[in-house]
């Protein structure tokens, strides 16, 4: 229990600021979804396409 107290006390340095832009891991992860998206339907027309 220790442990956890300690990890959440470090969580944080500082106070909050406002946000302007997003952060690149918010634009990566959007990339990401969108590759993911794609390549699932793709996949999905592949194995129902009837040659």
């Amino acid at each position: 229990m220790p442990l956890a107290s300690l990890t959440t006390a470090a969580a944080h340095a500082g106070a909050p600021q406002p946000r302007s832009h997003p952060e690149w891991s918010d634009i990566g992860l959007f990339v990401f979804a969108i590759g993911a998206v794609w390549l699932l339907r793709h996949l999905m027309r592949r194995r129902d396409r009837k040659d």
